[in-house]
């Protein structure tokens, strides 16, 4: 078993503030409407949770991992068409003593997802079962595919 070494501990954060900010940067490619300051750019992050999105004819799913936190404590907001996860995961359950490594991570936590227009926000439901949170935004009815019938001549 190998020493602790705190250089990997500084270099592990270092190369997280790197991940979250190679995240943020390729949101802003994909989705260019989004580029430009926001009051939710500027709030300090600790991690950033993993997500899902899962597009059905009738919905659009978002499934995000958040172990150890509460439901309650979860605040999901719409701005324009960006789904924003924010919460907090306490330190706990820790015993007392020097830390040698820590990977868990804790702390405020925010996730910004794009989503098209065609949903309707007013409808969405959100849950959260063993750490996992799941999101469904259905889509407006226009915005749902249809089959035609053709008819024989």
């Amino acid at each position: 078993m190998g020493r602790f070494i705190p250089l990997r501990r500084e270099l592990a954060t270092t190369l997280s503030g790197l991940q979250t900010e190679l995240n943020r940067l390729f949101e802003d490619y994909v989705n260019p409407a989004r580029i430009g300051p926001s009051a939710a750019d500027a709030e300090p992050s600790a991690w950033t949770p993993a997500v899902d999105v899962i597009e059905t004819p009738e919905e659009l799913v978002v499934v995000a991992d958040l172990p150890g936190v509460d439901p309650s404590t979860i605040d999901l907001t719409v701005t324009g068409n960006v789904l924003n996860l924010r919460g907090d995961k306490p330190v706990g359950g820790v015993p007392a003593g020097n830390l040698l490594a820590q990977e868990r991570a804790t702390g405020c936590f925010h996730r910004a997802v794009s989503l098209s227009s065609d949903v309707n926000f007013d409808a969405a439901q959100a849950e959260s079962h063993h750490g996992v949170l799941t999101v469904r935004l259905p889509k407006k009815e226009a915005a749902k595919p249809r089959t035609i019938p053709v008819q024989p001549r």
